[in-house]
């Protein structure tokens, strides 16, 4: 049996298998028969059921933040996930290297532990995401010169330092493609009075969305208008979809300030040279880069395949246990105390 990889992301769950690569790539969602209790769908047959489905089928992200919010469906999931793409055999139990926010707390990946928890799982190996971007975008931090990675997800943004193949200083913000898109709609609902499904926030702003307006083009949504109870298409324009999404999108730029702010001189002068590297779904906002250029005045792009940088970083370190061994415990001290790694 071969080991695996996972990025277990709020909204997808990408899986790589040793010696095949990259083998499962899904919504991170499962969805339940109420009156049998039963799994019926998971991964994007599950999340394309959101918002329209009858009393009796529920729909769950198991993961909010980036951290398990629901361990039972959680590790359902996982289960059915893992069952897809390799084969059973007890006399040859898996190895798991899973990719995890940074900073996150001991009893966090417990839980990520706890929900991969089975007869099939030999031992939990855990990589910071960005970490994992980095290897995955071929950045190379092995020699004495700062790398800054940014990883926008859907549910955290992730912030690194890298240098002699170890994490100088690192952040992590609970905000991510999800805090844009509820931030849409509350907005909506609040000023328009204006009633959307998460779906259609996040597909709207994958379209319009701005972090800083480069494109003054309108946009047309559908949403139900609270006060006739009616379902309506109304137009919305750049400026205002910015506004919605401002004060998150401004908390990513602070957390930003405060990583460079605390980084040794000769990093920073090192991240003048090199840049920002920018992955993860989130990263891919329009004018997300422009933003953080106009805000630091570094310059900022995004790594080749930003989508699957943390799950082909992953997959490398699966490859070659030995030569990443080092990333492998270069996690906070309170996850390696609580017997993780």
């Amino acid at each position: 049996m071969a080991d695996i990889a996972i990025d277990l992301g709020t909204a997808n769950t990408l899986i790589h298998v040793k010696g095949k690569g990259l083998v499962f790539d899904e919504a991170t969602a499962i969805a339940y028969d109420e009156t049998t209790n039963s799994v019926i769908a998971i991964g994007d047959a599950a999340a394309d059921m959101i918002g329209r489905t009858p009393p009796s089928i529920r729909v769950v992200r198991p993961l909010s933040t980036g951290v398990v919010s629901d361990f039972g469906a959680a590790r359902n999931f996982l289960q059915l996930a893992i069952r897809q793409v390799v084969r059973y055999n007890r006399f040859s139990p898996l190895r798991v290297v899973v990719g995890v926010p940074s900073r996150i707390s001991g009893a966090e990946f417990k839980t990520f532990q706890d929900a991969l928890d089975s007869s099939r799982i030999a031992k939990v190996y855990a990589v910071q995401e960005p970490v994992a971007a980095a290897i995955g975008a071929d950045l190379n931090f092995s020699m004495p010169r700062g790398c800054l990675i940014i990883d926008v997800g859907a549910g955290t943004t992730d912030l690194a330092m890298l240098s002699l193949g170890r994490v100088v200083d690192s952040r992590s913000l609970r905000i991510g493609a999800e805090a844009l898109s509820s931030a849409f709609a509350n907005y909506l609902k609040n000023t328009r009075r204006i009633n959307i499904g998460d779906k259609t926030a996040e597909e709207f702003l994958q379209t319009y969305g701005q972090a800083l307006i480069t494109d003054k083009i309108p946009g047309k949504i559908l949403g139900v208008d609270m006060k006739l109870g009616l379902p309506v298409e109304f137009e919305i324009e750049a400026e205002e979809v910015h506004t919605a999404i401002k004060e998150p999108i401004s908390l990513i730029v602070a957390e930003l300030r405060r990583i460079l702010d605390s980084v040794p001189p000769d990093l920073a002068a090192d991240i003048l040279r090199e840049g920002i590297h920018l992955t993860g779904g989130g990263s891919l906002l329009r004018g997300l880069p422009e933003l953080l250029h106009e805000q630091t005045g570094l310059t900022c792009h995004h790594v080749d395949d930003p989508l699957k940088a943390v799950v082909l970083g992953c997959g490398r370190i699966l490859e070659d246990m030995d030569a990443f061994k080092f990333v492998l415990e270069s996690m906070p001290d309170e996850i390696k105390s609580s017997g993780a790694i």
